[in-house]
């Protein structure tokens, strides 16, 4: 039996300084011996990551660090919106349940299901629950610099 995989939505911070969306990543799948496979989403070879472009206003929402890597868990119930923010890191993260909306602060906005992957290059964003059932997304930040002019 084989299990859809979602989608990969990339946002990332324009010259502008707001936040787009990179077309939809399409990303091959490898077997591994004994049947497995793996889609390898992305690779960072070193962190803090010195070449990130970070957009907007940075909220303080204490969900990241300056130097290394946290993993949170978000639940959002039906109607929360939280606050446009920026963080100061590369956001790997992959809807679990529920549907939530991806609102960039150009205006783009992609809706995300459950096993859909996201990755935020540090685009000023909000995230917004429009549906009627609570919503949960796992992400992992990872610490990223302000490109150096």
């Amino acid at each position: 039996m084989s299990i859809p995989r979602g989608s990969i939505v990339v946002s990332y911070t324009g010259e502008d300084g707001k936040g787009y969306f990179e077309p939809d990543a399409q990303v091959g799948i490898d077997s591994l011996p004994g049947g497995a496979t793996i889609r390898r989403v992305s690779n960072i070879p070193k962190v803090p990551i010195p070449s990130v472009k970070i957009g907007g206003e940075q909220a303080n929402l204490s969900v990241t660090n300056d130097e290394g890597v946290t993993f949170v868990e978000c639940e959002m119930a039906p109607g929360q919106l939280s606050p446009m923010h920026a963080t100061p890191s590369i956001d790997f993260g992959v809807m679990i349940t529920g549907e939530i909306w991806l609102i960039l602060d150009s205006g783009e906005e992609k809706v995300l299901k459950p096993g859909d992957i996201y990755i935020q290059k540090a685009a000023n964003h909000a995230w917004e629950n429009r549906t009627s059932e609570p919503a949960r997304f796992a992400t992992i930040l990872i610490a990223a610099r302000a490109a150096q002019a």
